[in-house]
């Protein structure tokens, strides 16, 4: 049973009773307790037909009667209504303070960690790279990226200051010992290149060439020539033992230069530490940006940019593959989000920064587009008619509202209880005993 039904049988139940009490009064020669159920059920009828009107008149015209004023208060009032939802949901319970006070306790960067680590992994940065990559480069003009990108480093160069950040370079790399694993890796390079089998021939085919220059036509005289070619013939002087020479001594030095303390390394740590010194000087700095404005005039890269970019895109194209494979770029591209994320997790001040900037945008977000909440809940009441907002008002209150005419009711009658005790039980009897 429904808190409307129940309204409305107290109401009935009420008439019922008044309707009994008068005829048990007719019938029994008034006595005193129909007195009192009259005196109740109509207490009672009042109470609960005044809550019915009040609570009618809210949403309709009771009985349909539209000539009795401050009636259908819901409907007369549906403009008013609207504006007070509205700036209700703007004002107070979604107001730009209080957005951002919520916002403020929370930390969108954790919980974007949070939600990545359930589902991250290399598959799926591999599958992320997969499904960018061809939304991406589908707007991409080489032409006019390389021309834009060229232009950017030419302004960007032009305003840098070439010999100081080459100074300052040159410093951090040797306080961090980058220029000795830049040597290592010379080393290693030379000694592999050295250990091919064309190298020693290459050795005695210079040997050779040198030969011939010294002893060719106007490289020396006819005694000269005469001697050399009676040493050789008498193997004094064989290229074969001299690349062999040569060769071994080449090796040995490769394997010297591995020593960081050896004087050929030393010397050339000196020379940088001279020439970093030597690029602060005034001069120096003068004469490296003159050559570097004269570079930038006469030098262009955007043919070389848009080549390179042309040849990363065909790598980074989608292929007729089957699903799943992907290129070595696009694995390595992969790769280095992986690592990035793995990286991000783990430092704080990139947390802290990017949480700055969300924090920022979110701000932005809510001072520019704020408004939005109330559009969206006018436009969204403007839809409803006067009878759906009628109903919608009504279903929401609806059993509130009913209590309230069982209250009625119920209070009308306790009301009418105490009244007609009060006057037959203690007013008359006062009455008789002044007379």
């Amino acid at each position: 049973m429904t808190m409307r039904q129940r309204a409305n049988i107290s109401l009935a139940a009420l008439a019922l009773l008044f309707a009994i009490a008068l005829m048990l009064q007719w019938q029994l020669d008034h006595p005193w307790w129909t007195k009192a159920l009259i005196f109740i059920a109509e207490a009672g009828m009042v109470g609960a037909l005044a809550d019915w009107f009040a609570v009618s008149a809210l949403f309709r015209h009771p009985l349909g009667l539209r000539w009795i004023p401050h009636t259908a208060i819901v409907p007369k009032n549906r403009d008013k209504l609207v504006e007070g939802i509205v700036y209700m949901v703007e004002e107070q319970l979604l107001n730009k303070e209080m957005i951002e006070e919520q916002l403020a306790k929370v930390n969108f960067t954790e919980l974007l960690i949070t939600w990545g680590e359930k589902k991250w992994s290399l598959k799926l940065a591999e599958e992320l790279i997969a499904k960018l990559l061809p939304v991406v480069l589908r707007n991409v003009r080489t032409e006019t990226a390389s021309l834009e990108i060229e232009q950017r480093l030419m302004m960007a160069a032009g305003q840098a200051k070439l010999a100081p950040l080459a100074s300052k370079g040159l410093r951090a790399m040797m306080a961090k010992g980058y220029d000795q694993q830049l040597i290592d890796l010379l080393i290693d390079a030379a000694q592999k290149r050295v250990l091919q089998s064309d190298v020693k021939p290459a050795i005695k085919r210079l040997l050779e060439s040198e030969k011939d220059k010294m002893l060719g036509e106007g490289g020396g005289s006819w005694l000269t020539k005469a001697l050399f070619s009676f040493a050789q013939a008498a193997d004094a002087v064989n290229f074969d033992d001299a690349a062999d020479v040569i060769y071994r001594d080449l090796l040995l030095l490769l394997a010297q230069l591995k020593d960081h303390d050896h004087e050929l390394r030393l010397l050339l740590r000196d020379q940088l530490g001279e020439l970093a010194a030597l690029l602060e000087q005034e001069h120096i700095e003068a004469a490296l940006e003159r050559w570097k404005s004269q570079l930038l005039e006469e030098l262009t890269i955007a043919p070389f940019l848009q080549q390179v970019m042309q040849s990363l895109l065909e790598q980074l194209k989608p292929s007729d593959q089957a699903a799943g494979d992907v290129s070595q770029l696009q694995k390595w591209l992969a790769r280095l989000l992986h690592q990035y994320w793995l990286w991000f997790k783990s430092d704080e001040l990139s947390k802290a920064l990017v949480e700055e900037k969300l924090k920022r945008f979110m701000h932005h977000l809510i001072e520019k587009e704020h408004v939005v909440i109330g559009q969206i809940v006018r436009s969204t009441l403007d839809t409803f008619s006067e009878e759906r907002l009628v109903e919608f008002i009504e279903s929401k209150v609806d059993v509130d509202l009913q209590r309230i005419r069982v209250n009625g009711a119920l209070i009308g009658a306790v009301i009418g209880a105490l009244l007609y005790g009060l006057l037959h039980g203690v007013y008359q009897p006062l009455l008789d005993m002044l007379r």
